[in-house]
């Protein structure tokens, strides 16, 4: 029996990392042929890898690993979006207690966009903010007294820490 051309040629880990990285049959052999020199058939690495389970189960392996560093990059992602909203929800207190009444509210409809943004790519289902609900008709916030928009605050930061205390 002839020897697989990617084991002759000493393709092996390549292969397998190619395999790794989700290439298909047809990519694998014409970035193996470019980079060696040599004809690699679709062909052979299909024989390539139905005859050596080893490389298509360290194949899926690296795979995975790949999977994991996506997972970890999504998590530091959304990590850095909650210091984003909770900064924009300091912004918010410190408009308030300065007396910005409109600060504090755009503020915090920002902070709840953003935090809505979050949940839309986490798929979780937007809980009904007020904010929202107040946004959709902004003219009551120009008569809304500084009590009705403080419990207004105080809502959407309790809102806000739950929300932040499950992604905790």
């Amino acid at each position: 029996m002839r020897i697989n051309n990617i084991i002759k040629f000493d393709l092996e880990t390549r292969a397998r990392n190619l395999k790794g990285e989700g290439k298909t049959l047809e990519e694998i052999s014409q970035i193996l042929t470019e980079e060696s020199q040599n004809q690699i058939s679709i062909s052979t690495v299909y024989r390539y890898f139905d005859s050596n389970e080893k490389a298509l189960i360290q194949a899926i392996e690296k795979s995975d690993k790949l999977k994991v560093k996506m997972a970890d990059a999504e998590i530091s992602t959304i990590e850095q979006r909650m210091k984003v909203i909770l900064s924009l929800i300091e912004i918010g207190a410190e408009a308030r207690l300065e007396g910005d009444r409109r600060g504090a509210v755009l503020a915090l409809k920002a902070a709840t966009e953003a935090l809505h943004l979050l949940d839309q790519r986490l798929g979780k289902l937007v809980p009904n903010n007020t904010l929202i609900q107040i946004n959709n008709n902004s003219t009551k916030l120009e008569y809304m007294s500084d009590v009705e928009l403080i419990e207004i605050i105080k809502r959407e930061q309790e809102l806000l820490n739950q929300e932040v205390d499950c992604i905790d």
